[in-house]
């Protein structure tokens, strides 16, 4: 039985797992058609749903790691260099500590310990029936970024993917 891994390519992180018995790598297509769907509550009985391109995502066979579906986002794929036979280890990433906040200029994002180099973030925001997608970073040295967007006063569902850092995937309100 093989442990196959949805992950977004920029980031690493997985964001999804499934079993196989005698397959070989599916394709992206195969495994979430053309779009993965995420959902977060919002209130008692709304529900936002982000979408991740299926261009965004990637498909891999893994080291067998069970917790992998219970928190997807907790893991990200550590990659094999070219040439080697063995699987990619999921690697679990520690959660940071520090609340995402919309400002009035944008989402703020910040990470427990400063990054060791230029560090690419990915952020999915709802907005209404559609998903925007901030691209961002955290400068060597620093722990925090501000993602420019402006957003209404309702709750928002926000993905947000640091290399070296658990997802998270939670409703976010303006203060």
């Amino acid at each position: 039985m093989s442990l196959f891994v949805v992950y977004v390519k920029k980031t690493g992180h997985v964001v999804g797992a499934v079993r196989a018995v005698g397959a070989g790598l599916p394709a992206v297509a195969e495994v979430v058609g053309d779009e993965l769907p995420v959902r977060v509550s919002l209130l008692p009985e709304e529900v936002a749903t982000l979408t991740l391109d299926a261009g965004e995502l990637a498909v891999q066979e893994a080291d067998d790691e069970p917790d992998v579906f219970l928190d997807p986002l907790a893991f990200g794929v550590e990659p094999v260099p070219a040439g080697q036979p063995a699987k990619p280890a999921l690697v679990p990433l520690p959660a940071s500590s520090k609340p995402l906040v919309f400002q009035n200029n944008g989402l703020r994002v910040e990470v427990d310990n400063p990054v060791g180099a230029d560090t690419v973030v990915r952020a999915f925001i709802s907005a209404g029936p559609s998903t925007t997608v901030l691209p961002g970073q955290i400068n060597q040295g620093d722990t925090v970024t501000t993602l420019p967007t402006a957003v209404d006063d309702d709750p928002h569902g926000v993905l947000v993917l640091v290399p070296g850092w658990a997802g998270r995937l939670e409703k976010v309100e303006k203060p």
